[in-house]
């Protein structure tokens, strides 16, 4: 059976509504409960878990839909990578932002066709993020020239416009050029040629950043994403696995720039704690220098990017809304 409103549950067993609410707030209601997306108590059968098997951000689309779960894919204006995309970002987000993704259920139900959601989202995550991304990581200069490229709006410009494609080779070999300029200037260029103790510690593990949990890294996102193309019509302009993985790419030097003085930082304490000068070569990687250091860097990676990581999901909630409803992404 379906779960029952509070509120009919009350009457039905003799109860006061606001008595039931009260109680239910309170924990004293003795049954079941779920507290919906749009903030409805329902009761569970006793037979039923409250931990239902479907995920909830599933459960809370199908909800603002007003259709039973198991209805809602049929409905016109469902959309299942709208659906694959919550669910990917309700995932990664920390427990107490989840409640905030579960509200994006709420614009992925607005009345309105979601066919150009794939295209709209290959714009985002390859155009609009992209660039702020570059910005966060204190390269307005790469931002502009991102910022800078057609939006992708058809099958046409996204052959074209799509930044690792072979069309924008030559783009994406002067946007790769001009970071290492920005790099090499801000003194955040790799040393690994240096090879110290330091060095080494701090090139081999910046890569700690890689963990970050934005949508362009997102393997469980990429594989959803990919699914779902494989069911679109032939020629329809979504991103594929392929072309998500060498996006990673355009993120990843950005990313190691902006996390390496922080890691670099970590290095030489760990060298002046292990009584090791940082500027001669490494030792084995059995020295305890090695087994503390490696951790501790690569702790410090995660740290210092780790407000990347949150302006970005930020972003991502934003521009799930903005696309949801059919709204530009700039402005």
């Amino acid at each position: 059976m379906s779960p029952t409103p509070l509120s009919e549950w009350a009457d039905a067993n003799g109860v006061p509504r606001r008595t039931a609410y009260n109680w239910a707030k309170s924990g004293k209601l003795n049954v079941p409960l779920r507290r919906t997306v749009t903030g409805r108590i329902l009761v569970l059968d006793d037979d039923q878990p409250a931990d239902l098997d479907e995920h909830p951000f599933a459960q809370a689309y199908a909800e603002a839909l007003s259709l039973p779960f198991a209805d809602r894919a049929a409905d016109s204006d469902h959309s299942a990578f709208l659906e694959a995309w919550g669910t990917s970002l309700y995932d990664v987000v920390a427990p107490d932002m989840r409640p905030t993704v579960l509200q994006l259920a709420l614009p992925a139900a607005a009345r309105r066709r979601k066919k150009d959601v794939p295209l709209r989202f290959a714009d985002w995550i390859g155009r609009a993020e992209l660039a702020e991304w570059y910005q966060a990581c204190e390269m307005p200069e790469a931002a502009a020239m991102v910022r800078a490229r057609p939006v992708i709006k058809d099958p046409e410009t996204f052959r074209q416009y799509w930044p690792t494609s072979v069309h924008a080779s030559d783009w994406r070999t002067s946007l790769d050029s001009l970071i290492d300029g920005l790099v090499a200037d801000a003194g955040r260029a790799s040393r690994r040629g240096d090879r110290g103790a330091a060095d080494y510690l701090a090139e081999n593990s910046v890569i700690g950043a890689n963990s970050v949990q934005i949508a362009a890294y997102r393997e469980k996102l990429h594989r959803a994403v990919d699914a779902i193309r494989n069911e679109l019509p032939a020629g329809t302009p979504v991103p594929d696995k392929g072309d998500l993985w060498d996006l990673r790419g355009l993120y990843l030097d950005p990313m190691w720039a902006y996390t390496r003085p922080a890691v670099r930082q970590m290095a030489e304490a760990a060298c002046e704690l292990a009584g090791w000068d940082p500027a001669t070569p490494a030792p084995p990687d059995s020295h305890p220098l090695m087994e503390f250091g490696h951790a501790a860097c690569g702790h410090a990676a995660r740290v210092a990017v780790a407000p990347l990581e949150h302006a970005s999901l930020v972003r991502e909630m934003r521009a799930f809304r903005r696309i949801a409803y059919g709204q530009p992404l700039d402005g």
